[in-house]
């Protein structure tokens, strides 16, 4: 795990490093037009060129001032930068297909450009749909704070994104795209599939540095251990896997209240010689950022969890100050406990599986299309790429702990979705054979 990569300054050379990028991003552009232009006598795609021009525009002005470490600059993260990679190696191998089908490079280009565009945005609002408690950001009085859980909502460079949605948002952006273009639809979908494939591939690896999309504890040899306060760790111990602080926390109500009460203590810890038992209901916790007292309260496991992961981030080795209501239900006793000795389980690398497979059905998918049953039914290899990626998919969730169970199904979201995948896919297939088969006739 590697959440952050390096950092790059705020400024250059004493001008702000957003301009930089802005007159270079317009240098390339008008490089680019310049090059389509000598050698095709035209110039299209000017359209998807002040788009991305407008997007960086803003995401540079606005977004990264926001995001930005005080005193570092612009963190790099290793999810963000295999997003990257994984766009420019599709986008590749997409442009390698399209020379094969004979269709214009100016196309691809402004396809490739609107499908990762509303591809990411899709992903984004997938997971935000998901997850949205987590997205948003309250002060410790219970109020919204609406800039911040903005900025939480729409910073996927530290993870965040989901597969399907990235798949629908794109398949309904190159939809569009291709019918005002006038593209032949399920031709360019079949070489497509291929190249969405492996960006998924290298966007797993992504997912191992930032420490998401983990897979449940195991001792098997291949397992991987993430350390203190990664994603895999507050997910241990909101769901009672892992003592911190030596306490276990399991969620009540009382009246119409959530509260957080204590469901275990680890003996010989220091919450255990300082008194603290099971079923006391935690009040608060105090802890020091910056030289300022902050006060938390959680009133979920999963809000705990986080918190606790921060601290062991922050001040690995400091007490940190738990309040406990004591019988009065107005009075409050507090305890300074120190970490102790923090044990962090070993779980599946899914996030290696998922990529051992994105790239198996990479090779399966262009080795498919060599074939003659294949090149004689458009559509067929998408078709084909829906089915084997669900199936896939929907095993691989078996071993994922990080998603709970969809409205009841027993199965996760991703699950569930995977199954509409597969039959849309399996019909599309028996769809387009039985259309061969009757123009043969």
């Amino acid at each position: 795990m590697r959440q952050t990569l390096f950092y790059i300054p705020e400024t250059l050379f004493g001008q702000p490093l957003a301009e930089w990028v802005l007159i270079l991003l317009t240098v390339v552009l008008l490089l680019s037009h310049v090059y389509q232009y000598v050698i095709y006598r035209k110039i299209s795609g000017i359209g998807s060129s002040l788009a991305l021009l407008a997007i960086a525009a803003l995401i540079l002005v606005i977004v990264i001032p926001n995001i930005a470490e005080p005193g570092l600059g612009v963190a790099i993260r290793g999810y963000g930068a295999c997003l990257v990679v994984a766009i420019f190696a599709a986008f590749a191998l997409l442009h390698h297909l399209a020379k094969r089908q004979g269709i214009a490079a100016e196309k691809v280009y402004s396809l490739c450009f609107w499908t990762v565009i509303i591809g990411i945005i899709g992903a984004r609002i997938f997971y935000v749909t998901e997850y949205w408690q987590d997205m948003l950001c309250f002060d410790d009085s219970g109020k919204l704070l609406f800039q911040e859980s903005f900025f939480s909502i729409i910073n996927f460079a530290e993870g965040g994104l989901t597969v399907f949605g990235s798949i629908l948002g794109g398949i309904v952006a190159a939809l569009v795209f291709m019918r005002l273009n006038k593209m032949p639809v399920l031709r360019t979908f079949d070489i497509m599939a291929p190249a969405a494939i492996l960006g998924i591939a290298i966007g797993r690896i992504g997912c191992l540095l930032n420490g998401c999309c983990f897979g449940g504890m195991t001792d098997v040899s291949w397992a991987v251990t993430f350390p203190i306060g990664s994603p895999a760790h507050i997910h241990q111990i909101a769901h009672g896997d892992a003592f911190l602080y030596g306490l276990k926390f399991e969620e009540k109500t009382i009246g119409t209240q959530k509260v957080l009460a204590v469901a275990d203590v680890l003996p010989n810890s220091d919450a255990e010689s300082q008194g603290i038992k099971p079923n006391m209901i935690l009040h608060s916790v105090y802890f020091e950022k910056d030289g300022e007292p902050l006060m938390g309260s959680p009133k979920t496991r999963q809000k705990a969890a986080e918190l606790r992961g921060y601290l062991l981030r922050k001040m690995p080795e400091e007490k940190i100050r738990f309040e406990f209501f004591t019988d009065s239900p107005s009075e409050t006793a507090s305890y300074w406990l120190l970490p102790g000795e923090t044990h962090v389980h070993s779980v599946h690398p899914t996030q290696i599986y998922s990529s051992f497979l994105a790239l198996l059905l990479c090779g399966t998918l262009l080795v498919l299309g060599r074939l003659c049953f294949y090149q004689c039914r458009a559509g067929l290899l998408l078709a084909t790429f829906m089915i084997l990626y669900s199936v896939g998919r929907f095993m691989i969730e078996f071993v994922r702990t990080d998603e709970d169970s969809f409205f009841g199904t027993g199965l996760t979201v991703s699950q569930n979705v995977s199954i509409l995948f597969c039959l849309t896919g399996v019909v599309l297939f028996v769809y387009l054979c039985r259309a061969s088969a009757k123009e043969k006739n």
